[in-house]
């Protein structure tokens, strides 16, 4: 749907499959909120019956929340497809998304972000902030991972208005990581114009979609405040995207968002970045690979690695793959997996 005049300023978008009792933390957070001039999307991606039923209750409950169920598949549709899905049924002029596991701490969030928004004389593309997170026993994580590694760095000559501030591609790029979807907020018009989230990526499709963001925006915002709070996955369970996959297929997800970002966008300084991550990725394969014994299949990421950035301790590691794949008899993989 397009945005008019009498469009809400927010569409909050959370998209959820069989978690309906985590779902109902994210959705309170949003809720709470104080900020009034907001819409609620849910897009149910399939799930259980029975949890069907508690979706389908709540639904009931919330009559000024707006929940889209999606046909069942047995791996559901993906997040992008469903956060897609509920960019397409949602009107207000900026987008925010939430992971039905998370939630949003500060209950003043849309407050302080409509006050950034609307404080710059330039129309914004896109706002990032930050988050924390926890590990499933409830231990806090300590290393940054998102982009939370840029807040001493901020200048205040690029202030925009209390704690957020105009930054650039270059700024980002010096991060360590990326801006999680919690905490990314589209202009609907940008959003649209760059293509969505891609439907075809299951995993870190947030950070393609970061890559894209920076690459077109004309306008950034940045906010060093904190207003999520990430659960990392458990490895142990099989019902979120981190770890659904194989370690090769997240590989294999990763790398095709730095081929995206080598072919398609125009910065040079966003190309040159994925060309180096896309190594990193390439030499984590290969060492995955070996770890099962594939080491024809190791050689052949490690060599392209290597093409790409090279260097004499990976050109030893290279030639190591080499060797062993070359004692290794043909059939010997398979016969590892059996």
């Amino acid at each position: 749907m397009a945005s008019t005049d009498m469009s809400p300023f927010f569409s909050i978008i959370i998209s959820t499959r069989d978690r309906p009792e985590l779902f109902c933390t994210a959705l309170l957070s949003v809720t709470t909120q104080t900020f009034s001039d907001k819409e609620i999307i849910v897009v149910v991606d399939g799930s259980s019956e029975e949890n069907m039923e508690a979706y389908r209750a709540l639904g009931k409950q919330l009559k000024d929340i707006a929940f889209y169920e999606l046909d069942h598949r047995e791996n559901g549709h993906g997040q992008s497809y469903a956060m897609n899905h509920g960019a397409y049924q949602s009107s207000g002029k900026f987008l925010c998304f939430l992971d039905d596991d998370d939630h949003w701490t500060d209950d003043h969030y849309l407050d302080s972000l409509h006050a950034s928004l609307t404080a710059s004389e330039r129309p914004v593309d896109v706002h990032y902030s930050n988050q924390k997170a926890v590990f499933a026993d409830g231990t806090p994580q300590t290393a940054s991972v998102w982009i939370e590694d840029l807040i001493p760095n901020v200048r205040q000559e690029f202030k925009n208005i209390n704690d957020s501030y105009f930054v650039d591609v270059g700024f980002l790029l010096s991060s360590n990581g990326f801006a999680h979807l919690n905490c990314s907020v589209f202009n609907r018009n940008f959003y649209n114009a760059i293509g969505k989230m891609d439907e075809s990526i299951r995993y870190e499709n947030d950070r393609d979609v970061f890559i894209r963001s920076i690459d077109a925006a004309n306008v950034m915002l940045f906010s060093t405040h904190y207003i999520s709070l990430h659960n990392i996955p458990d490895v142990k369970k099989k019902n979120n995207m981190s770890t659904v996959s194989s370690e090769i297929d997240k590989k294999l997800s990763q790398m095709r968002v730095y081929d995206k970002g080598i072919s398609l966008c125009k910065n040079q300084q966003i190309v040159q970045f994925c060309c180096k991550a896309k190594v990193y990725e390439l030499k984590h394969a290969s060492k995955i690979l070996a770890n099962y014994s594939q080491y024809t299949s190791a050689a052949h990421c490690a060599k392209a690695a290597l093409i790409s950035g090279f260097n004499f301790r990976w050109l030893a590691y290279t030639l190591y793959l080499i060797g062993k794949s070359w004692l290794q008899p043909s059939n010997g993989s398979s016969q590892q997996h059996r």
